[in-house]
């Protein structure tokens, strides 16, 4: 063994050690600050080639950022149910796995060698310790909901990641397509007389598993586009959750009694049992007795797929407002949106028997 690198070797343990050796905290010439979603100030490097996104929601968002290339490691369980980044980028799936959802395995994520971590839905005490542990840049976003104020968030998560990966034209296309797709949504039914508008209710929400009619959103992105009457809207806003859901009482529905309901399709198995025949819903409410039930794209799927939801917007208008969406076609709508997303127009591979379908009460017996 050399005497150089008998004298050397100490150092690059106690680098191992500290975390400190990686090339990506180390080259810091020619990086750049950031200020993350936290509030942090992140030096990353000027050259970022290798990409992760752990916990709910970022590799969703690196894949609308045409990152999907760069990503070199996914959590495991990402294929668990519908999810349209993997339908339209299905080779993140023969990636090494980094560990379990919701943070991967610090150990795993370094022997992928990114060059940038990016996460979600932590604090700042858990990123700055994932960060020294791995001795790699950790950049925090947040994955919000999709409502009135929350989308301000969302739009600069987008406008971070196109900054930290030199893709700020991209962030900025696709902001302008979900404002100028929302403002059209407002435009087409801002001027719809009150009198003219049906009470509706959206029920089978998915929030960490499959729920049933009582799981709802009181903020639903689709109802706020197309100033639909949400009859959850007065709900208190305590009991409120983007990260747990918000849930009702059987009987409240009974109350205020909408005339259309809408379902989440993950929640489709239980809310059959709901309003199964002869039962109180059944009975008592009058958009099954008058046959408006319709199903809807999955609202979450860890985190919110907000290119469904906009999709969703478009087919809860149609609905609705069938004059004021005379002119749209679903399919191509769709594929519109899919493509602004992912550059790609996946309906066909998306689209199941359940999706934007009308509900017959007889299904219920």
């Amino acid at each position: 063994m050399s005497k150089l690198f008998v004298n050397i070797l100490p150092f690059f343990l106690l680098c191992f050690l500290l975390g400190g050796c990686n090339p990506s905290v180390n080259q810091q010439q020619g990086g750049i600050e950031v200020e993350d979603m936290l509030g942090r100030k992140v030096i990353v490097p000027s050259q970022i080639e290798r990409v992760v996104g752990i916990r709910a929601g970022v590799l969703r968002l690196l894949t609308y950022m045409d990152a999907s290339d760069m990503v070199i490691g996914i959590e495991e369980g990402e294929s668990r149910g519908q999810r349209t980044y993997l339908a339209a980028y299905p080779e993140l799936l023969q990636l090494p796995l980094i560990g379990p959802l919701m943070g991967g395995d610090a150990e795993l994520i370094l022997n992928a060698r990114p060059d940038i971590i990016f996460t979600a839905y932590s604090t700042v005490d858990e990123v700055d310790a994932l960060q020294k542990k791995t001795g790699v840049p950790v950049v925090a976003l947040e994955c919000p909901e999709m409502g009135i104020t929350a989308r301000d968030t969302l739009y600069a998560s987008l406008r971070l990641i196109g900054k930290v990966l030199h893709k700020e034209e991209r962030a900025d296309s696709l902001v302008a397509y979900i404002q100028s797709s929302i403002n059209e949504l407002n435009a087409r039914t801002v001027g719809i007389p009150e009198q003219k508008k049906l009470k509706a209710y959206v029920g089978g929400i998915s929030y960490s598993g499959i729920k049933d009619i009582a799981s709802t959103q009181p903020y639903y992105p689709p109802f706020i586009f197309t100033n639909t009457l949400n009859v959850t809207s007065a709900i208190d806003k305590r009991l409120v959750s983007h990260v747990k859901g918000t849930y009702i009482d059987k009987e409240q529905l009974l109350l205020w009694n909408p005339d259309v309901i809408f379902i989440d399709e993950s929640g489709l198995g239980l809310v059959n049992n709901d309003l199964k025949a002869g039962g109180a819903l059944y009975n008592g409410l009058s958009a099954v007795q008058n046959n408006r039930i319709y199903t809807l794209l999955p609202y979450n799927n860890y985190a919110v797929n907000y290119e469904l939801v906009l999709i969703n917007s478009w087919f809860v208008g149609k609905t609705l407002y069938p004059d004021a969406f005379a002119d749209i076609d679903m399919e191509s709508k769709a594929n519109e949106i899919l493509t602004a997303f992912f550059d790609k127009p996946i309906w066909n591979q998306l689209a199941t028997e359940n999706s934007f379908r009308q509900i017959n009460k007889e299904e219920f017996k």
